[in-house]
């Protein structure tokens, strides 16, 4: 058979290509490499033929074997290469290939996306931004870009990254439903949910006008924009309308159709949204649990850090529904499978189990390490709650050490680096440092509370714009150590700053702005503000921190009359003159009872051993009997009549009841229903040593009688 010439096999393949059939391109590539090994152009077509039908594997293990047959230069399909690492979720090896190409476009593109999946937004938006500013991209081209810069911009902001020079291309949210999509998802991760409503909003009426026009049937216009329509839910969760929320969950929820990433965030949500409604429910773990399976049926359809928001909140749920080991678990697995992804709670979690698995040991250890790791601003809580536990413990040494490093690394933290708010921070580091001279006073190296305020001060001071908040927090805190002039100063700097941003003194959040203030002018009732904690003492304090004695002598505590005319005052009220009459009847009736005696008492009688069991079944009962002519009428006595050898024993009431193990003597026969239980008739109608086997096999379940609880009142 001759074999088919190399024209033809290309000849195949540009019909398949004009079909549109690139399975068919791959198979006539592999036939013609069979006849012509050596030819680098069927190579090349095979290989792009494999990643256009997404069998990246097969291709770059094709790319291999054309270079080790030496058919390809060894540097030839670097490129291709890199995608199939791409394709294959191999950035590290697809980026190490692409810093050894040529720059060009593609190949910027390829970076792009590789540094997106990495999560080095940063990077990534700086690529699209450089190849944005190209005046040679096509309309289609600058779209697509731009919707990918919006995208990476979206993932910084919910990645909590604030990159610079970000808007040197200003986002059009105005046409693409998608780009407005990214746009609101950016703005919902800065903190601005309102506006991101309004987009969304925007964004889903324009995917239903633009995809009806094109033709869509309306089950495939429901998916496309249900994605807008979740992300619209997780604004309205996020301003603390959850009822219309839960609402759109549901809605949601119900589609058949909806896309995995969508479904697993929406039961999610809808799980969290259960469990913060009242107590948590088996089913908000359920549906959670839910959401988990299906990002792991279907890997890749939610980023890393989704995934662990997930398994951190089953961990707390099962922790709230008293599961500590199920939780723990839970966080095991977390900490196993997405350790690369940091949660702030996740300490916090595991050390709040250990404690209700009665382990506070382990809840210190970890404590502490959180407040090692963490920066200052982050591992404050985890600093307090470990000197807590120390505390609760009996450590007082090792809680002031753990505070003790903790300002520490505090005292090198500017006050404009920080996460949190500083004035928040400001007062977290005071109370520690009014904490750590309460727990080591003794100790010369740690600061006093002047110290303290002094420090804040200072660092205050650094900045070049404080905010009235901050200049409030910091005044409150040199008040405490008596350091009125600095206060007075941080104050009036406040309250300028708060009067030029149109807000008013309340608002600041500081205790003592108002009185500090005005304790120089007429002493009004601003300084009873600063004085209310120190009215509260049991004790006056004879000298106030800054305020001079003849002011706080007025706000001394007064109580206009003695102790002892206060306690009398105090006894005439309704519910003293209550308990002292039911102190009175319960003293009366304890006297009657101690002149009565209880009933048939004789002092010369002992007590009576069957008093415990029914008057019918003590052995010195006598039934009344009926006179003769009665008797003659019913015709002889009925009932009540003991067969022969069935006399009544003399070994005590147990055994007389029919309650005592290992009995060998029977019990009396009687004709009273009520005379005994089921049991005790069956016991009595048997043999006495089968009524002793009887009795074993029937007590075997409910174990023995416990006695009845002596009266102290009949107990003589």
């Amino acid at each position: 058979m001759t074999t088919p010439t190399l024209e033809s096999y290309f000849s195949k393949i540009r019909d398949a290509l004009a079909e549109q059939n690139l399975r068919q391109v791959v198979d006539s590539s592999q036939a013609g490499l069979r006849d012509y090994p050596m030819d680098s152009e069927l190579a090349k077509i095979e290989i792009v033929a494999l990643i256009k039908t997404e069998k990246a594997a097969l291709a770059l293990e094709a790319i291999g074997k054309a270079r080790a047959a030496k058919i390809l230069p060894p540097r030839a399909m670097e490129y291709e290469a890199a995608y199939c690492h791409f394709a294959l979720k191999q950035y590290a090896e697809a980026k190490i290939l692409l810093e050894k190409l040529e720059t060009g476009p593609a190949t910027k593109r390829l970076q792009a996306q590789v540094a997106y999946k990495s999560g080095k937004f940063a990077k990534c938006i700086e690529i699209y931004e450089s190849l944005l500013s190209s005046s040679e991209l096509g309309d289609s081209e600058r779209d697509e870009l731009r919707l990918n810069l919006a995208a990476a911009k979206a993932a910084a902001a919910q990645a909590g990254g604030r990159a610079q020079g970000t808007n040197k291309i200003p986002d059009d949210a105005t046409e693409d439903y998608e780009l407005m999509f990214n746009v609101a998802t950016r703005q919902l991760a800065e903190d601005k949910a309102q506006e991101a409503v309004e987009l969304l909003e925007a964004a889903a009426e324009r995917a239903n006008a633009v995809l009806t026009t094109e033709g869509w049937a309306d089950q495939d216009i429901q998916d496309e924009v249900g994605p807008i329509e979740a992300q619209r839910a997780v604004a309205f969760q996020t301003l603390g309308k959850t009822e219309v929320a839960s609402a759109i969950y549901v809605k949601l929820a119900s589609r058949s159709t909806l896309d995995h990433a969508t479904r697993a965030i929406v039961l999610h949500n809808l799980a969290m949204l259960g469990a913060q409604k009242g107590p948590v429910s088996f089913k908000a773990a359920a549906e959670i649990k839910r959401a988990l399976q299906g990002s792991r049926a279907y890997p890749g359809i939610l980023n890393r850090q989704q995934c662990a928001r997930m398994a951190y909140n089953m961990a707390a749920i099962q922790f709230l529904q008293q599961q500590c080991t199920a939780a723990r678990r839970s966080l095991a697995e977390l900490g196993k499978s997405h350790s690369d992804c940091a949660l702030s709670g996740a300490g916090l979690l595991s050390a709040s189990i250990s404690l209700k698995l009665h382990d506070p040991s382990k809840a210190l250890n970890e404590l502490a390490a959180l407040s090692h790791t963490h920066a200052a601003d982050a591992g404050v809580l985890a600093t307090l709650a470990a000197a807590q536990v120390a505390v609760s413990l009996g450590d007082a040494e090792r809680a002031a050490k753990i505070l003790s490093t903790w300002r520490d690394k505090a005292d090198a933290v500017s006050l404009d680096a920080l996460s949190c708010s500083p004035e928040k921070f400001i007062r977290y580091y005071f109370g520690i440092c009014q904490l750590i001279h309460w727990l080591a006073p003794q100790s010369a190296s740690d600061p006093v509370i002047g110290d303290a305020a002094g420090h804040l001060y200072s660092e205050v001071c650094k900045l070049s714009s404080p905010t009235a908040a901050l200049l409030a927090a910091v005044g409150d805190c040199l008040t405490y150590a008596g350091n009125m002039e600095k206060a007075y100063k941080c104050f009036s700097e406040a309250k300028s700053k708060a009067s030029a941003s149109g807000l008013s003194i309340d608002t600041l959040g500081s205790e003592f702005m108002a009185a500090v203030l005005l304790i120089d002018g007429d002493e009004t009732q601003s300084t009873a503000q600063l004085l209310k904690g120190y009215g509260r003492r049991r004790q006056a304090l004879k000298r106030i921190p800054g305020i001079p004695p003849r002011v706080a002598r007025r706000f001394w505590p007064r109580f206009g009359a003695s102790s002892k005319d206060r306690s009398a005052k105090k006894a005439t009220t309704p519910a003293a003159l209550a308990g002292g009459r039911l102190l009175q009847h319960q003293a009366r009736r304890q006297r009657k009872l101690a002149k009565a005696p209880p009933k048939n008492y004789a002092p010369d009688r002992s007590p009576d051993s069957e008093r415990w069991i029914p008057l019918r079944q003590r052995s010195y009962y006598r039934p009344r009997g009926r006179g003769h002519q009665q008797q003659k009428q019913r015709g002889g006595a009925q009932g009540g009549a003991a067969e022969a050898g069935w006399g009544l024993g003399s070994t005590g009431s147990a055994r007389i009841a029919g309650r005592e193990e290992g009995a060998t003597a029977a019990a009396v026969t009687t004709s009273d229903a009520h005379a005994s239980n089921s049991r005790d008739d069956a016991d009595a109608t048997s043999t006495p040593a089968s009524a002793s086997k009887a009795r074993q096999k029937s007590s075997g379940g409910r174990g023995k009688s416990k006695p009845k609880p002596r009266s102290k009142r009949n107990a003589w």
